[in-house]
């Protein structure tokens, strides 16, 4: 995948062109669709067994078991909810290009870029639980042939993302008066 700035004419709320390729595509959306799956799930049990969706949802309040039950029914929902929506925005905007002969090319709004990076984000968490990776500067394990080549592609596709968007927001600002 390459991600560059908007061309001229794109329109104001354009951030930025991908271009991915049908088998970047499949990946990331077999990935997307597998996280919104997890994430549904966990709607179904009141308790948390699987460590990546503790990671993904952790407690609010780790010292006060009494309040993180209270923030659980009060806000699970709505937070899996915008989770799965992250998800689901990379998972549409590249179901197109599976299974194409050819690379498509992607126009990016800002909404889109922040939904993109926060569910690669949380694709990642997925994958570091995954592997083992507790803090950064783990290795983790490699159990799976080729899981740190998917997790490092995630972090580069998030900077790539978050460098579009500044390049955005400082295009914006000098554009004010």
């Amino acid at each position: 995948m390459r991600i560059s700035g908007p061309n001229p004419g794109d329109g104001d709320d354009v951030v930025g062109i991908a271009v991915v390729e049908p088998a970047e595509a499949s990946i990331l959306v077999s990935l997307a669709d597998q996280l919104q799956a997890l994430l549904a799930e966990s709607l179904e049990s009141p308790v948390d067994t699987d460590s990546a969706v503790l990671r993904l949802l952790p407690d609010a309040y780790r010292s006060d078991p009494e309040l993180a039950d209270e923030w659980r029914r009060l806000s699970r929902r709505g937070l899996v909810d915008r989770k799965i929506g992250f998800a689901h925005s990379l998972s549409s905007a590249l179901a197109p290009g599976v299974g194409s002969d050819e690379a498509r090319t992607v126009t990016v709004t800002k909404d889109a870029a922040l939904d993109w990076v926060r569910g690669l984000g949380d694709l990642r968490l997925v994958i570091a639980d995954r592997m083992g990776i507790v803090v950064d500067g783990d290795e983790g394990s490699f159990a799976e042939p080729g899981l740190r080549d998917v997790y490092d592609l995630l972090a580069w596709m998030q900077d790539a993302l978050v460098q579009v968007l500044e390049s955005a927001e400082q295009a914006a600002d000098s554009e004010e008066p």
